[in-house]
């Protein structure tokens, strides 16, 4: 069926769901991977803004393969989020739970937002953040971060492969 001859409907979906239809629109069309080659290959777009890609299982799974300390880091993270989709963990929980240095991996997460743009043509990691007020004494503020379900299944999909 060509583009032109396509019925489009309008559905409404709840907000939190979005990116999740999204991706799964993409996942029938094929264009998930069209569009990370496309982007990892042109750039930004236009407007210089990197695109907003769904992470695919095979995405994924290159992560899980990369040699480079700041995504052996993120994969260290996605796998502490991934055990709790959907719950938001703080930057401090996470520095415990990797037992490292805070500086250090704020700035092997610095690091991943480039290699995210430039290996796979996105602007979006595999997970989400939000500042918000600390729980601790320690910080007034902190960051928070989480996965979606879809995405914490992908990864344990990946990780349950080795």
């Amino acid at each position: 069926m060509t583009q032109d001859s396509q019925q489009f409907i309008s559905v409404p979906v709840p907000a939190q769901y979005v990116t999740q239809v999204y991706a799964f629109l993409a996942e029938l069309s094929g264009a998930a991977a069209g569009a990370a080659v496309a982007a990892a290959e042109g750039g930004p777009q236009e407007d210089g803004e990197w695109p907003f890609v769904e992470w695919t299982v095979q995405d994924l799974r290159r992560l899980t393969a990369d040699p480079l300390d700041s995504v052996q880091a993120v994969t260290g993270v996605l796998d502490i989020l991934a055990k709790q989709p959907g719950e938001r963990v703080s930057y401090t929980s996470l520095v415990e739970l990797l037992d490292v240095d805070r500086k250090r991996l704020r700035g092997v997460l610095s690091a991943f937002t480039r290699v995210v743009h430039k290996h796979y043509g996105r602007r979006n990691w595999p997970m989400s953040w939000v500042e918000a007020l600390s729980d601790g004494a320690e910080f007034k503020s902190e960051f928070f971060y989480t996965v979606s379900e879809t995405t914490a299944n992908r990864w344990r999909a990946v990780r349950a492969q080795g």
